[in-house]
């Protein structure tokens, strides 16, 4: 990191730990079809985000508590409600949104923290925010290790999962909190409406390359820190906003993905 100034090194580190941890949860994301979660979830955030920017608290804890709640409320509702979770995100989608924008309009910094939080801001992240990422990282290291088999399970089918003694209530709830907490956590360096990007494409292009477990994740996670590297490396050379570069190439990815044929 020689070549990096001293004052991007955390941000960079944190990119990178972000890269990694959205990288390992795309492959369930992906499977469970919870891509427009990822993007409720974001959204719900943002409102998190202005409450904590109102009353002048930091916006992360807010955004983490909004996130989490908007998650579990679409979670139970889809378990125990009996509906699809489309419709309850689309409701939590636009109503937390719709609190983070009354929020910020009555905010006097309304234009410049909506639109750092929206699209990202690599410069504001600092070491706070490093250890809040690394700290979901290392716990959805350790969950995927020692539960890797039952979410294997969980994956496949919900029922079969019950039959063979799955507490399927708990990983669904963990499941959805990790992968939650990292997106929240990701949102100060991506933004809310770019940050699905990173956890949707890495594991939608590795499942056209790889059908097992292991080379799926191995690859999601390369796949996963070379998007990251690439939108670091243009928007430093190119002064290019390092959230939208990190979308831009991971798009690139997935319609480059797209000629193969299975």
């Amino acid at each position: 990191m020689s070549c990096i100034p001293d004052f991007m090194i955390i941000p960079v580190i944190t990119a990178f730990v972000v890269g990694l941890t959205l990288s390992l949860l795309s492959f369930f994301v992906v499977l469970k079809r919870w891509a427009f979660l990822s993007v409720g979830v974001s959204h719900a955030a943002f409102g998190g985000v202005a409450l904590g920017i109102f009353l002048g608290i930091r916006p992360d804890i807010t955004a983490v508590l909004f996130g989490i709640l908007a998650a579990f409320i679409i979670a139970y509702a889809r378990r125990k409600g009996g509906i699809h979770e489309d419709t309850t995100i689309g409701v939590s989608f636009s109503f937390f949104m719709a609190v983070g924008v009354i929020l910020f309009s009555l905010s006097k910094t309304y234009m410049i923290n909506a639109f750092s939080y929206l699209f990202g801001s690599l410069l504001s992240v600092d070491v706070y925010d490093l250890l809040l990422c690394l700290f979901a990282s290392f716990f959805t290291l350790l969950f995927l290790f020692f539960k890797r088999k039952e979410l294997l399970l969980l994956m496949m089918d919900e029922e079969v999962a019950y039959v063979n003694g799955v507490n399927v209530a708990f990983l669904y709830y963990s499941l959805v909190f990790l992968i939650t907490f990292s997106i929240v956590v990701a949102i100060k360096l991506v933004g809310v409406i770019l940050v699905s990007a990173m956890v949707v494409v890495p594991s939608s292009v590795a499942l056209k390359f790889f059908s097992k477990f292991l080379q799926i994740m191995l690859f999601s996670v390369f796949l996963g820190l070379l998007v990251v590297f690439l939108g670091i490396a243009f928007s430093f050379y190119w002064n290019l906003p390092p959230g939208a570069t990190i979308a831009f190439f991971s798009g690139i990815l997935f319609f480059v993905s797209l000629l193969r044929r299975y």
